[in-house]
């Protein structure tokens, strides 16, 4: 009890260890940090689920990656905003004792648009798309703990504008005896830009720590889950409102226990996931960040939650998802397990 405890402690220990900040601007491949599984798209954007993981969720967390996987295979797609599509196929398979190797590949693409010169006259058409290819290894360390690596090739073009990497990302899976409990740690993206799109702008990659839990009810077909999503900074609360002075010291304490409130929120995601038969299961989230940023004023736009289903066959697995992110638009997840 006292090992399994201090595993735990250990990855919130390492979680919390500040780190450089790298949100949403700052680095270059940011598609890397969109998962097209249903799964985790219905949880909210979980980096586990509760009850049913699949090897769909392996490219962006390779801790999962274990022996229940083996010969499996799965099928992703995502209708994502503005026209942008974003599709994975992902695959295990048993390494005898050396553990689990997967392969994936996953691609975005931003579709056609028009070019125009510099007086605005028609220049035909360009593409734009972005893919990588992952080669994934797991294997169990000790009897409860899982670790797990994936090494991403990443090739983006941008009309004319071409760029290569390689980005790393490791995790580490604890589970209890009893398999009711799930944590996970991962560093996601670690890497370079081998080739930037210009000679003198090399970018940094989307660099990202996330810390899982899952509970699993023992008497119960219910679980749940949390995750705390971008640990590598602690100022990725947006507020759109300014703050007045604080008029005296109980105010001032108020409003930075309020801060610190909004940013602890903004990090954390939570799912739910119901299995009232062995067939099918329905799952809901909700995440903190993405209601506080894109909702609207106006009234309620339901950005923030999401909810999906799954039916499960003797042979294949069928799921769909559907995450709002604001007023005007929500992404639809379609996946297919094949065992």
């Amino acid at each position: 009890m006292l090992k399994k405890t201090g595993v735990i402690f250990l990855l919130v220990a390492l979680a919390a260890y500040p780190l450089s900040a790298q949100i949403g601007g700052e680095s270059t491949y940011n598609f890397l940090k969109i998962g097209s599984s249903p799964k985790s798209a219905a949880l909210a954007g979980s980096c586990l689920a509760p009850l049913y993981n699949d090897v769909g969720m392996t490219p962006q967390n390779p801790a999962l990656l274990d022996s229940n996987m083996r010969n499996t295979y799965a099928l992703t797609y995502l209708a994502y905003l503005a026209g942008i599509s974003h599709s994975s196929v992902a695959g295990a398979w048993r390494a005898g004792n050396a553990g689990m190797l997967g392969a994936s590949i996953v691609s975005l693409n931003y579709g056609s648009f028009d070019a125009r010169d510099e007086v605005g006259e028609e220049a035909g058409q360009f593409n734009a798309n972005e893919f990588t290819v992952g080669l994934h290894y797991s294997r169990s360390v000790l009897r409860f703990l899982n670790v797990g690596v994936v090494l991403n090739t990443v090739i983006s073009q941008l009309e004319r504008y071409h760029s290569y990497g390689m980005a790393l990302s490791f995790g580490a899976r604890y589970r209890s005896a009893d398999e009711l409990l799930n944590a996970t740690l991962s560093f996601k993206n670690v890497g370079m830009q081998l080739k930037p799109y210009r000679e003198d702008n090399r970018e940094n990659l989307p660099f990202e720590i996330q810390l899982g839990f899952a509970k699993k009810l023992e008497k119960a077909p219910l679980g749940f889950s949390a995750t705390l999503n971008d640990l590598q900074s602690f100022g990725v609360y947006n507020s759109t409102q300014e703050e007045g002075n604080a008029l005296n010291a109980s105010k001032q304490s108020a409003n930075v226990m309020t801060k610190v409130g909004r940013e602890f929120l903004s990090h954390l995601s939570l799912g739910v996931e119901v299995a009232p038969s062995k067939y099918f299961y329905v799952m809901g989230g909700y995440n903190f960040r993405r209601s506080n940023e894109l909702s609207i004023a106006e009234g309620q736009s339901g950005a923030g939650f999401s909810f999906g289903l799954g039916i499960l066959l003797k042979y294949f697995e069928l799921s769909y998802a559907r995450a709002v992110y604001h007023a005007g638009g929500a992404t639809n997840h379609f996946g297919i397990v094949l065992k």
